[in-house]
């Protein structure tokens, strides 16, 4: 119960529901052997199913959701990874591609997959803390999505986990990611039944393979990368030049810092929630946008000032 309380209090009164809307969209997927991918509103497995079988069962192996600027997925496995779409045009796609772009989409001014996530947080993915290192959702009873919201002003992706066991304790875990409309940055609400105030978690924002630039703000709880990556490594010409952000509040903030793959927030819960807010930028984006490390760094400062002063 108070997690739904949690949950209608977090999209009443988001900073972010204060913007104009044109439109967004989410969406779920099942795989099947006749290649008709029929649309599913919620799925779980059980945990101790391998999560290679649940990564592939999901076609586009996740939930996703978009605006006209970006898309976005969270991996239906035990990583969760946060993974992008960007996009040359200001559009809604992600029903016809389905994050899985090719060299006719592309010719034809679709956008694709930008992100090589691999070991890393990507973009603001969320992680456990194990002897100060980020670590997957590795130990649960069941793991499952479900689209909330698909739009058109607002979508609303959520991810659960049950008894995730990590470091001595059994935790009850909800994650919603709200999206809205004329937007490119997504708010992150995780609810934590079971935790105390002074655990840790992390996210944050991974480096980029090549050309990588950092932004590290420790007293702003704000972190930021821009680089380019081969996303697809069966296509190397391919090479996708992209931005990502993440800001937390300065509440649930324990430390920011970087390591070998990311650069990273360390969050407490209060009460059992943590807020955070993800966005992202793609190079091949041709209306406007933003094309390199000093304008994107430039964007997010003002946009975590933005987050702070909503507009009421």
């Amino acid at each position: 119960m108070r997690y739904l309380l949690y949950l209608f209090f977090a999209l009443c009164a988001c900073p972010i529901c204060a913007q104009t809307t044109t439109g967004v969209y989410a969406q779920m997927k099942l795989r099947d052997q006749k290649l008709r991918y029929p649309r599913i509103n919620s799925i779980e497995f059980s945990g101790d199913e391998d999560p290679r079988y649940t990564y592939d069962a999901v076609y586009g192996h996740g939930a996703m959701w978009e605006s006209e600027y970006m898309g976005f997925r969270i991996y239906m496995d035990h990583r969760q990874s946060i993974d992008l779409y960007g996009k040359q045009h200001l559009q809604l796609e992600l029903d016809t591609t389905n994050f899985y772009s090719n060299r006719e989409f592309i010719k034809a001014g679709y956008g694709e997959d930008v992100l090589w996530v691999g070991q890393s947080v990507g973009a603001g993915s969320f992680r456990g803390l194990r002897e100060g290192k980020p670590v997957y959702v590795d130990s649960v009873s069941a793991r499952g999505q479900r689209v909330l919201e698909a739009g058109p002003e607002r979508s609303v992706v959520e991810v659960w986990d049950k008894d995730w066991q990590i470091n001595g304790k059994t935790l009850q875990m909800h994650q919603a990611y709200t999206m809205m409309s004329g937007r490119r940055d997504v708010q992150v609400d995780i609810y934590l039944e079971g935790a105390s105030d002074s655990d840790v978690f992390a996210t944050g924002a991974q480096k980029l393979e090549l050309d990588n630039e950092g932004l590290v703000l420790q007293q702003e709880g704000l972190v930021g990368s821009w680089g380019r990556n081969v996303p697809e490594k069966g296509a190397p010409d391919l090479i996708e030049g992209v931005g990502i952000g993440v800001y937390a509040e300065p509440q649930y903030v324990t430390c920011v810092f970087e390591d070998d793959l990311n650069y990273l927030i360390h969050l407490h819960p209060i009460e059992g929630h943590i807020r955070y807010y993800l966005t992202a930028c793609a190079d091949m984006q041709l209306e406007g946008g933003y094309h390199n490390a000093r304008d994107w760094f430039e964007y997010l400062k003002s946009w975590r000032e933005e987050l702070q002063h909503p507009l009421q």
